[in-house]
C-alpha cells in the first residue's frame, strides 16, 4: 500500500541572520584521525595561536624537534596563524601529551597545561615555550588537574583545577590542606574529595604560591583570571555545604546537592584571592536550587569579572532590567547543566552589577572588551523552532552591552574559546563537529581533514559590515550536518535537500555542486534551500558555488558520502512529533496515534543515489514503478525493530524527498516513542543526521 502525504512541506528555517560581523576566515585544523582545541590567543599583530590535541600522523607540523604527531598517541600541538589566516607561521607538537588549557605572554612566550606530558614524568605539567615553538624553557610538575590557566604582564602564570591531597601548597596558602570530606567515587568505598586550587608560577617556573579553596564535598574550579593588582578571579562549580564564603557573599547558603548516578551536581561559585594566594577577598555560591556550575570567568580594566555558566535552576539569582530575567531552558527530568546560560558581572569588591540568562544551553568562555562589552559562546541545546520574524537565528556568540541590557551584536561562528584584539575581532576555536559551517575560499585548510573531530579556527570583525558569506549547511529535514564516524563532518547526500544559511544571498541565486546546477527551492538573503544533485560523487569532496549578479561565493568545499538521512517533523523543527501517515492516510499525532500491526508513512531527505534514476528537480511519478534508495533501509519503533514494506522516491515530491512504509511492531510500546530510520549504516536520529533530537510516533 503507497501513501502520499497530503500536507506541504516547509523546508527550512531560519538559523542564521543576514546582519552581524564580517568574517574574515575560517579554517580547519586537522589530519585524518582526530584533532581538538585546547585555547587560542592572539599576538598584537593579529597573528592567532590556537593550542589543542592530536593523534592524527598527518597533522600538520612546521618541525619536529619536541614530538612527532600519530607515533606515540596524543601529541598537544600549537599552531600559530598568519594574520589573514590563510597560512601557519608554525606548529609543533609535544609527544606523548594531551593539551588541556593554554596562555600567550606579550613576549610570544606560550604556556600549555598537559596531561602526561613533562620530561619529569608528571601526571600533570605546566611547560613554557619560547616565542618559536622550538625550545622548552621550563616544565613544571603540578600534583592536581589542572583546567585553566593564565598569565600577568611580568610573565608569571596561574593555574587552577581541583585536586585530592598531594598538592603542595606554600607558606601562608589561605588553605593550606584539603577539606577533608570523603566522597564516593572510589571502586570499594571513599576516597578523599578533591578541592579547587589555585597557585602561582614564576616567570623560570619557580612556585610563587600555592592553596586548595574547598569544603567537605567535591569542588572544581574550571577558569581563573588575573586582574591588573595580580588579585586572582576563580569560577566553578561546588558539591560543598560547607565552601568558604565571604561576609559580603552574594549567598552563603548552599542550595543543595542534587545526583544523577555517579554526577554530582551542586552550585556554582566565583572566589577572589589577593595576590598573594594567602587571603580570601570575596567568596560566593552561585545558583538557585538546581544544578549549576560556572565555566569561564573574564577580568575588565576597573577589576569587575564576567561570569558565566549553565544552570537548570528557574530561581537563579538575575537583576532587574537585565537582558532575560526568566528561565527559558528546555524542561528536563534529569539533572543538567544545559538548561539555560548565563553571564554574571561582578564589581572588585563582589558587588553584583547584574546577572542575566543568555541562551539556551551553557555558556562558555567569555571574553570583554575595553568599554565591558562581553562576549559569550554558548553550547546550545538545539531549539530550532524558536525563530522571530525576518532573518534572524539562535546566536553562537552574544555580545552582551556593558549593562547587561541587551544583546549589542552577535555572531553565527561558534568558538569554544575565544579572544579578543582590542580592533574589533574575534578570534575563536573549537570542535567541527560542534556545528557544522563552511570554510572560507583561501584559508590555510578548506576541508575537514577526518575522523571524529577537527580544530577549528576563525575571525570575525564587529569593526566592518557583514559581507555575503556562507555559514553553514543542514540536513533540510532534521536542520543537522550529516555525520558519521568513519566520514567527515557536514557530509552530505546525492539528492538530499539542503537548507544552506549565510548572509547577502541577494535575489534569485544560483547554487552549483562542482559542475552540477542544484535545484532551488526556495531563497532568501540568508537562507537557501536546494536539492543536491544525483551526480555529486560519493566518497569525494565537491567544491560549493552560490552565485547571484556578479556576486559569487565560494568555492568552498563538501564531502559527499552514500546516504545522510533526516527525517521530516511536523514541527518544522527536526524535532518532535514525526511527519507521518497513518494507514487510513490522516496525520500521526498523539491524538490520533497508529495502531499496532498497521502501516505507516515516513517521510524523510539525504537517503541517497535512486535506481532507476531520477533527474535533478523532477517530481517522483505517482504510479510505479518508484525509484528506490539504493542504501538499504531499515527501521526501530520504540526500540523494537519493525518490517520496512517500501522504500522509495515520495510520489508526487521534489526528487530527493523519500517515503518508507513501514509496519509497526505489534510489541512496539504504545505512547509517544522515538521512530529512526538507517540507511545504509547511517543512523536518522543516531550517529549522522538528528544526533541530539528525537523524533517520535503515536502508538496505540
Amino acid at each position: 500500500m503507497l501513501m502520499r502525504f497530503a500536507l506541504m512541506f516547509f523546508i527550512g528555517i531560519p538559523l542564521a541572520a543576514a546582519t552581524g560581523p564580517f568574517i574574515d576566515y575560517v579554517t580547519y585544523l586537522g589530519g585524518s584521525l582526530d584533532d581538538s582545541a585546547a585555547g587560542v590567543a592572539v599576538d598584537s599583530i593579529g597573528s592567532l595561536y590556537v593550542a589543542g590535541t592530536t593523534n592524527s600522523p598527518d597533522f600538520p607540523v612546521t618541525s619536529t624537534a619536541l614530538g612527532v604527531p600519530g607515533t606515540n598517541g596524543d601529541c598537544a600541538f600549537v599552531t600559530k596563524f598568519n594574520p589573514s589566516g590563510t597560512a601557519i607561521d608554525f606548529s609543533i607538537c609535544l609527544a606523548a601529551s594531551r593539551a588541556i588549557a593554554f596562555a600567550l605572554d606579550a613576549g610570544g612566550n606560550m604556556y600549555l597545561a598537559v596531561e602526561n606530558g613533562g620530561r619529569l614524568g608528571a601526571s600533570f605539567a605546566v611547560v613554557k615555550l619560547d616565542p618559536t615553538g622550538q625550545t622548552v624553557l621550563y616544565d613544571t610538575m603540578i600534583a592536581g588537574s589542572p583546567e585553566s590557566i593564565a598569565g600577568d604582564s611580568a610573565g608569571n602564570v596561574y593555574v587552577t583545577g581541583s585536586a585530592g591531597p598531594g598538592l603542595a601548597t606554600t607558606a601562608g596558602a589561605y588553605q593550606p590542606q584539603p577539606s577533608g570530606g570523603q566522597c564516593s567515587q572510589a571502586p570499594n568505598g571513599t576516597e578523599p574529595c578533591t578541592n579547587a586550587f589555585a597557585l602561582k608560577l614564576t616567570p623560570s617556573g619557580g612556585m610563587a604560591w600555592s592553596t586548595y579553596l574547598g569544603g567537605s564535598g567535591p569542588d572544581d574550579a574550571h577558569a581563573i583570571a588575573i586582574d591588573s593588582s595580580g588579585n586572582v578571579w576563580l569560577a566553578g562549580a561546588t558539591v560543598s555545604p560547607n565552601f568558604p564564603t565571604t561576609q559580603n557573599a552574594l549567598s552563603r547558603r548552599f542550595h543543595g546537592e542534587i545526583d544523577l548516578g555517579p554526577l554530582r551536581f551542586g552550585d556554582g561559585f566565583v572566589a577572589k584571592l589577593d595576590a598573594t594566594g594567602s587571603h580570601l577577598l570575596y567568596s560566593t555560591y552561585l545558583g538557585g536550587s538546581a544544578a549549576d556550575a560556572a565555566f569561564s570567568v573574564a577580568v575588565d580594566n576597573s577589576g569587575a569579572a564576567y561570569v558565566v555558566g549553565g544552570t537548570q535552576s528557574a530561581d537563579f539569582p538575575t537583576t532587574p532590567g537585565s537582558f532575560e530575567t526568566t528561565y527559558n531552558g528546555s524542561p528536563s527530568s534529569l539533572p543538567s547543566l544545559s538548561g539555560n546560560g548565563f553571564t554574571a558581572k561582578f564589581d572588585a569588591s563582589g558587588k553584583l552589577i547584574y546577572s542575566t540568562f543568555i541562551g539556551s544551553g551553557e555558556a562558555t568562555p567569555v571574553v570583554v572588551d575595553a568599554s565591558g562589552q562581553a562576549y559569550v559562546s554558548l553550547v546550545q541545546t538545539a531549539q530550532p523552532g524558536a525563530t522571530q520574524p525576518g532573518c534572524t537565528w539562535q546566536p553562537n556568540v552574544y555580545v552582551l552591552n556593558a549593562s547587561g541590557s541587551a544583546v549589542a551584536a552577535s555572531s553565527p561562528i561558534p568558538g569554544g574559546y575565544l579572544a579578543l584584539d582590542g580592533k574589533g575581532g574575534l578570534y575563536s576555536a573549537g570542535l567541527a563537529y560542534a556545528l557544522i559551517f563552511f570554510s572560507t575560499p583561501h584559508a590555510f585548510q578548506t576541508e575537514y581533514g577526518g575522523g571524529e573531530s577537527d580544530a577549528f579556527a576563525a575571525k570575525v570583525d564587529f569593526s566592518q559590515p557583514a559581507g555575503p558569506s556562507l555559514a553553514s549547511i543542514v540536513n533540510a529535514a532534521s536542520f543537522s550536518p550529516g555525520y558519521a564516524s568513519s566520514f567527515p563532518n557536514g557530509a552530505v547526500a546525492p539528492g538530499e535537500i539542503v537548507s544552506i544559511f549565510g548572509a547577502g544571498f541577494g535575489d534569485s541565486p544560483t547554487v552549483t555542486f562542482g559542475q552540477s546546477a542544484a535545484p532551488v527551492l526556495s531563497a532568501s538573503g540568508c537562507q537557501i534551500n536546494a536539492v543536491v544533485p544525483f551526480e555529486a560523487p560519493v566518497g569525494q569532496s565537491t567544491p560549493v558555488t552560490v552565485q547571484f549578479a556578479e556576486q559569487v561565493i565560494g568555492p568552498v568545499k563538501l564531502p559527499v558520502v552514500a546516504a545522510a538521512p533526516g527525517l521530516f517533523t511536523i514541527t518544522e523543527s527536526g524535532t518532535g512529533q514525526g511527519a507521518i501517515l497513518n494507514q487510513d492516510n490522516s496525520v500521526n499525532s498523539a491524538s490520533n496515534p497508529a495502531a499496532r500491526g498497521s502501516i505507516v508513512a515516513i517521510y524523510l531527505t539525504g537517503a541517497g543515489e535512486l535506481a532507476p534514476a531520477i533527474s535533478d528537480g523532477a517530481l517522483g511519478a505517482l504510479t510505479p514503478p518508484f525509484p528506490a534508495p539504493q542504501a538499504a533501509i531499515g527501521a526501530t519503533i520504540g526500540g523494537v525493530p519493525a518490517t520496512v514494506v517500501f522504500a522509495g522516491q515520495a510520489p508526487g515530491l521534489i526528487a530527493g524527498a523519500t517515503q518508507v512504509n513501514v509496519q509497526v511492531p505489534e510489541n512496539a510500546p504504545t505512547g509517544v516513542v522515538p521512530i529512526t530510520l538507517e540507511a545504509a549504516g547511517y543512523y536518522a536520529g543516531g550517529s549522522a543526521s538528528q544526533v541530539y533530537q528525537s523524533v517520535t510516533i503515536a502508538i496505540k
